[in-house]
């Protein structure tokens, strides 16, 4: 049975439900509320929010919903891996911001991961978001690396062709299961952000979609309007022989007409050449990754 919790804070006691109690288009909308007015705002609905966290291996009983007197005041989101723990969705609507609700509401779930296990607690922060960082900082996070993303500027106009199957498509390309474009990525050894650890892309789901041209694979999210170019993976004797870029060309010959981006997380010592050199530019958001290992 779940029994729900009472937080006093400087706001009023709150009261500390788990996300487990709340449909998937509850906890969507508290995401949405809790993050309004934010300076990255963030809309969605039960199925995109599974499609979101549930990849990231979203921990519904350590992730919480706060409220007080029936009203959302926030909400927290962790996922989890072994371990590592990862505040990946935290935030108070407007009403309880600046108000040392936010404070308390990390401490407790810095501290219910401490007690579930977790050795080592991770999240993203927006560069420049201040007083956020500040208080990471006071709660004994520190950024590890900055997180980056770009957009493609294109120089021209590109031929439309038929979306690909699974079977090769006129430009050579064949869709793949994310599994195996996750495999490829798990054999590198780097440590990658969370959102592209290949236990993410692995369990990637529609609208994103993997693709493979000879050596080189990517994950993209196809949508009418736009592609968000998630990763891109050659086999490493076979890098630096224009298999990424051929790829990328032959996926913007696929899916015209469209805005391209890279979300902010891939860090920026990870492809920047690569990006500089074929036509991307990067975009004015980053994060930063911090980490807090070993705590209390």
């Amino acid at each position: 049975m779940v029994v729900a919790e009472e937080i006093p804070t400087r706001a009023g006691v709150l009261t500390a439900l788990p996300v487990a109690t709340l449909t998937s288009d509850q906890a969507a909308d508290a995401m949405s509320r809790s993050f309004e007015g934010y300076l990255v705002p963030i809309s969605m609905d039960g199925p995109a929010f599974e499609r979101r966290f549930g990849p990231e291996h979203l921990d519904r009983y350590l992730s919480e919903v706060y409220t007080a007197d029936g009203e959302l005041v926030g909400i927290s989101l962790v996922t989890r891996r072994g371990t590592t723990a990862r505040i990946g969705g935290f935030g108070c609507t407007p009403a309880y911001r600046g108000r040392g609700v936010g404070r308390a509401l990390m401490d407790r779930a810095v501290r219910r991961c401490t007690e579930a296990g977790a050795t080592t607690l991770t999240l993203e922060v927006i560069v420049g978001n201040a007083a956020a960082q500040g208080l990471y900082e006071k709660l004994g996070f520190r950024v590890a690396r900055t997180l980056v993303g770009y957009r493609w500027e294109p120089t021209g106009a590109e031929p439309a062709i038929a979306e690909p199957q699974l079977s090769p498509s006129p430009h050579g390309l064949t869709e793949i299961d994310p599994v195996r474009f996750a495999r490829g990525l798990s054999l590198d050894g780097a440590q990658p952000p969370w959102q592209l650890a290949p236990e993410t892309l692995a369990a990637a789901v529609p609208p994103r979609r993997a693709y493979a041209l000879g050596p080189a694979t990517a994950l993209v999210g196809v949508t009418e309007d736009a592609v968000s170019v998630v990763a891109v993976h050659t086999d490493p004797a076979a890098r630096r022989q224009g298999h990424a870029r051929a790829l990328l060309g032959a996926l913007r010959a696929t899916f015209p007409g469209r805005n391209w981006v890279v979300p902010a997380i891939v860090p920026e010592d990870a492809g920047a050449a690569f990006f500089a050199a074929t036509g991307w530019v990067r975009a004015d958001l980053a994060q930063y990754e911090m980490v807090r290992a070993n705590p209390f």
